[in-house]
């Protein structure tokens, strides 16, 4: 395969508060529900919490009882991804399985656990095992475990960015026959000191003054989720009878101290450039954009030098504004909703979104059917990364 071949997408999950499926999930961002809400947190800051999860609800892997909930949600969505994808229990070979996970916090809590035991109670008395689950990469090492996937165990931490980056690493390795199948997974899950430390930074708006995109934004809202992706060559595809859901036909990043509008927009031009894709032709664009006011001005900002004149008619949605801003598992829940928008399902409009801080895109505001053809994910993180993904329907689009 070249570089531009398209790579196959056949397994997708979700597990938000919206729903655990992504046709519930669509319903969900379609019928103009928010989950977003005060959290119960000394902050008093607006987030979306994921209230009823349990993890043998999805699966039952052994250690799960020790694992932290980032951990246990990243298993589930693995495993309803696998399903999706017609590979739990299909005699897959574990040494051509792969996993990539988008991971930038999903060890925090246990890594604050281990170290404040030492500090409060001392080593004889610390739990050993908390150690090895508080390496950054362990999370995505133990879904690999869990799995039996061999061919890689790949932990990438770039925050906002990192779930379209471990899209176009899946991709890659796809490519380069390194993996026949690689799992591309994400999740966050709250927890005291990220929700305190990002309240104190300034990041986390109040319920009352939180809407994406909108002049009277003041900020982010987080939301708990889980995501994944399975993704495949065509021919692996077609060789087990499997439609793709989706092809992801090429995926760029940039990088600058300020995750800029025109940093952004490099990305964009690069992605739609690898896929050989015309402004023209692209009918969505499922956007980062989180609330924060420079964050929001930056996705804006790029689209608009990006779609140049046809940015006034290509729908911009912007699921953050429904199920806040799931950091690392964010870009992977905008590319599912996007296939599924590519798919048939109508783009959810942008909710709470009544006056635009930036003019000249076509913000939904409502559900709306969209036309076949290509879609541009798009996501910045706060330490200057961005990332832009080219993904459609199927190879005729």
């Amino acid at each position: 395969m070249t570089d531009s071949t398209p790579v196959a997408v056949t397994g997708m999950a979700v597990i938000t508060p919206l729903g655990d499926t992504v046709a519930s999930l669509m319903e969900g961002l379609g019928a103009g529900r928010s989950s977003v809400a005060t959290l119960v947190s000394p902050a008093q800051v607006a987030g979306s919490s994921l209230h009823d999860f349990e993890a043998t609800r999805y699966a039952n892997v052994r250690g799960m009882r020790i694992y932290n909930r980032a951990t246990r949600l990243g298993i589930c969505a693995t495993r309803l991804a696998l399903q999706d994808a017609g590979l739990e229990n299909a005699g897959f070979p574990g040494e051509r399985l792969g996993v990539v996970m988008a991971g930038t916090f999903a060890h925090l809590d246990t890594l604050i656990e281990y170290d404040r035991s030492l500090v409060t109670q001392g080593p004889s008395r610390t739990n050993p095992a908390l150690m090895p689950l508080a390496i950054p990469s362990a999370p995505g090492a133990i879904i690999a475990l869990s799995f039996g996937a061999k061919a890689c165990s790949i932990t990438l931490a770039e925050g906002g960015a990192g779930g379209l980056d471990t899209i176009g690493l899946a991709a890659r390795l796809v490519r380069s026959g390194r993996v026949g199948a690689c799992v591309v997974v994400s999740a966050l899950a709250f927890f005291d000191e990220l929700i305190l430390s990002s309240a104190r930074a300034g990041w986390l708006a109040r319920v009352e003054d939180f809407c994406v995109f909108d002049r009277r934004s003041r900020g982010a809202a987080f939301g708990e989720a889980g995501a994944a992706l399975i993704v495949e060559s065509l021919a692996s595809a077609e060789a087990r009878g499997r439609t793709p859901k989706g092809l992801l036909l090429a995926q760029a990043s940039t990088f600058s101290t300020d995750a800029s509008a025109s940093a952004l927009a490099k990305a964009s031009t690069k992605a739609l450039a690898a896929s050989k894709t015309e402004v023209g032709s692209i009918r969505l664009c499922s956007s980062g954009a989180n609330g924060l006011p420079n964050v929001d001005h930056a996705e804006a900002g790029a689209l608009l030098k990006v779609l140049d004149d046809s940015a006034a008619r290509t729908p911009v949605i912007a699921i953050k504004a429904s199920l806040g801003d799931s950091l690392d598992a964010a870009g992977l829940l905008q590319t599912i909703v996007a296939i599924a928008a590519l798919s048939g399902s109508p783009a959810p409009g942008v909710a709470g979104l009544r006056e635009p801080a930036v003019p000249g895109l076509a913000y939904l505001t409502a559900p709306k059917e969209i036309a076949a053809g290509r879609a541009l994910v798009t996501a910045t993180s706060q330490t200057g990364a961005c990332s832009a993904l080219v993904v459609s329907r199927d190879s005729e689009s």
